[in-house]
């Protein structure tokens, strides 16, 4: 069905201005992701815009795949820096959280608060000596002196004292998991609206992992996908989104039946600018 991409496939970004988002995979190996995982994630990736273009009419440009060799990351940077130059939105799926650390110093400026929107389950706060999966705000936090982190339906029973202690030490703000159900929607919507009042620039990142059930039984409390749409939508509609990841490794989660949720919600907020108005 698949397999139309070559390994760091990238294209020509001329003509970007005839859309208003791009779509753009990356995948990078760092511990404790195995050989055989990080292949069969790269391969994933490799083959998501061609699944997207099977969904709907294919309105975005496609920035192609990025497997992040030292050799690789300038290009992925350039590339990204150049699509924010041109008001285009990035909307990039990735195997790890910590992708994020290769654009977070394009959008750091003196003069702008950046904040991060992290839509998942766990607080990736993982302390470690360099970068691991799970410890992206970890050093997000430690190279950003004015960074500011919202996350947003955090697994209270998967947290431990010392995380717990450790985010708040950090300045995070977050909202527990049942804290971002329906019933409490009005107090999510204040809360975001708070954090983005303190933003200029907003970053969002979705674990698509958090949205899917982990077992067929279902009994597992995850993320409803219609309220991460809600936050996406306020969030967009408040001019300050500059790039939107999604992250997983796994077919199920990447190919999910939410995610295509999710690129929908986005495709239908921010339209091409060669469509009607």
């Amino acid at each position: 069905m698949f397999g139309f991409f070559r390994r760091n496939k990238t294209h020509s970004i001329t003509g970007v201005s005839s859309f208003s988002m791009v779509l753009v995979s990356i995948a990078q190996q760092i511990k404790p992701i195995k050989q055989v995982e990080f292949e069969m994630a790269d391969q994933s990736l490799q083959d998501v815009f061609d699944w997207l273009a099977e969904q709907e009419n294919n309105r975005w440009l496609n920035g192609g795949h990025y497997m992040l060799s030292e050799q690789m990351v300038g290009r992925y940077q350039l590339n990204i820096s150049r699509y924010l130059g041109s008001h285009t939105l990035p909307v990039v799926f990735s195997n790890c959280t910590e992708g994020l650390l290769h654009v977070l110093p394009l959008l750091n400026a003196n003069d702008k608060e950046l904040g991060v929107i992290h839509i998942g389950s766990q607080f990736e706060l993982k302390s470690t000596l360099e970068p691991e999966v799970g410890s992206a705000y970890h050093f997000a936090l430690a190279r950003f002196n004015e960074l500011r982190l919202f996350c947003m339906g955090i697994d209270g029973a998967r947290q431990n004292d010392k995380t717990l202690e450790y985010a708040e030490d950090l300045g995070c703000d977050w909202l527990t998991l049942p804290e971002c159900q329906f019933s409490h929607r009005f107090q999510m919507k204040e809360q975001l609206a708070s954090f983005l009042s303190h933003c200029d620039q907003v970053v969002l990142n979705i674990d698509l992992a958090s949205l899917c059930p982990q077992s067929q039984i279902g009994t597992e409390r995850y993320l409803e996908v219609h309220m991460v749409s809600r936050i996406i939508r306020q969030s967009l509609m408040s001019g300050k989104v500059e790039m939107v990841q999604l992250v997983g490794w796994k077919d199920k989660h990447i190919f999910a039946k939410s995610t295509r949720t999710i690129l929908q919600e986005l495709s239908g907020m921010v339209p091409t600018n060669d469509k009607v108005a």
